[in-house]
């Protein structure tokens, strides 16, 4: 079975996937499967009901709830480089939208890297989606100027990934900021919660962003002066706005890194007072953290996830935090006897916070547990 990654990013290829199975058609003898990062926009119905056509994603999104039949590939981004590395994943084709040559005869992926280099480098097939207007942000993935190219369509602005932080999600918010030791370095990521964490975080100073996704709050927090001058925002992708991705472009500060290295928990540990983030759907009481499945149902991936966590946990002043309700939309508590899926395990978990309270792991696992208890 061939294997063609569609790469992630702010913008998601569509036609040049349709393009590639035009060229080189899938067969009940040559079968192809699609493997996707975070998929934000759906794929076209004209790819999903091709004949043999399968799909599959690391991180299953809202571009793929409607199809039942999506092979989840569990690795987070450090287990995808891995895997690249050792060739245990092999691809016949990366597709991926990509901006016109610039002067080294090279098209940039604009606001990713990630794992798309290595990707890239090892893929046989190259396909192009041109965009007119993509940025080229320092270390961008970029691919062959000469590769096959298509037109890329039209595309509707962002959709924010994350709804409008409510009154719990600032109240989770507020505890978790308590917790923010002075000249921190964080890795901020997607979700409620966290948004709503980037208000307090403005009150900082000299606050470095190491972190997997770059969304809208680095922007927020240089423009409220929380960002230590002379330090890089550094992460794998931007995640956010035409403005985020704007202010990313003229401002010079963006630095984004192969998974490598950003997902890497020796490399992150050796930043001090290392922060690290994470939302959750629900732990047990170790401390693990599901971050993928209600019930039987996939809604998410490992992405970074384990890796910060790790690196955090790590880090000399650093610290892993979980924050999650304490109670689900349906009303039954987010703490488990048994969890769906551990994606990250307790042994790194530092603290964990609902609008309740502040569990810290002090003591013994006994009071480790009582402390989880307690905010529930």
């Amino acid at each position: 079975m061939r294997t063609v990654l569609c790469a992630e990013g702010l913008y998601e290829p569509t036609v040049g996937i349709a393009y590639y199975l035009d060229r080189f058609p899938a067969t009940a003898d040559d079968p192809v499967q699609l493997l996707f990062g975070v998929r934000r926009t759906p794929v076209p119905a004209s790819v999903t009901g091709t004949p043999h056509v399968k799909l599959a994603s690391f991180i299953p999104g809202r571009g793929l709830p409607r199809h039942e039949h999506v092979d989840y590939r569990r690795y987070s981004y450090s287990q995808i480089c891995n895997s690249l590395l050792r060739g245990e994943l092999r691809l016949d084709a990366v597709i991926a939208v990509a901006g016109p040559p610039l002067s080294n005869r090279r098209r940039s992926l604009g606001v990713i890297d990630g794992y798309l280099q290595l990707a890239i480098d090892r893929a046989r097939i190259i396909v192009a989606e041109e965009r007119d207007g993509v940025p080229h942000l320092t270390g961008a993935a970029t691919v062959d100027a000469d590769c096959a190219v298509v037109s890329a369509p039209v595309e509707d602005a962002f959709t924010p990934l994350s709804g409008v932080p409510d009154a719990t999600s600032a109240r989770i918010a507020e505890r978790i900021a308590e917790l923010i030791p002075p000249r921190p370095t964080i890795a901020l990521g997607v979700g409620r919660i966290l948004d709503a964490l980037t208000d307090r975080l403005t009150q900082l100073t000299n606050l470095r962003i190491v972190s997997g996704a770059i969304t809208d709050a680095a922007a927020a927090l240089d423009a409220a002066g929380a960002l230590e001058s002379s330090a890089p925002v550094e992460g794998m992708s931007l995640v956010g706005s035409n403005e985020l991705v704007s202010w990313a472009a003229d401002g010079g500060r963006v630095r984004l890194r192969p998974s490598t290295r950003i997902h890497d928990p020796s490399w992150l540990a050796a930043h001090p007072r290392f922060i690290c983030a994470l939302g959750a759907l629900s732990v047990d009481l170790a401390g693990s953290v599901n971050s993928e499945r209600i019930g039987d149902r996939v809604v998410s991936g490992l992405g970074g996830a384990p890796d910060l966590a790790a690196g955090a946990h790590g880090s000399a002043g650093g610290m892993c935090i979980v924050a999650l309700p304490s109670m689900d939309p349906s009303g039954r508590s987010t703490l488990k006897e048994t969890l769906p899926a551990v994606s990250v395990d307790g042994s790194l978990v530092d603290a964990i916070v609902t609008e309740k309270g502040v569990a810290r792991r002090t003591g013994t696992a006994d009071e480790w547990r009582h402390a989880i208890e307690r905010i529930f």
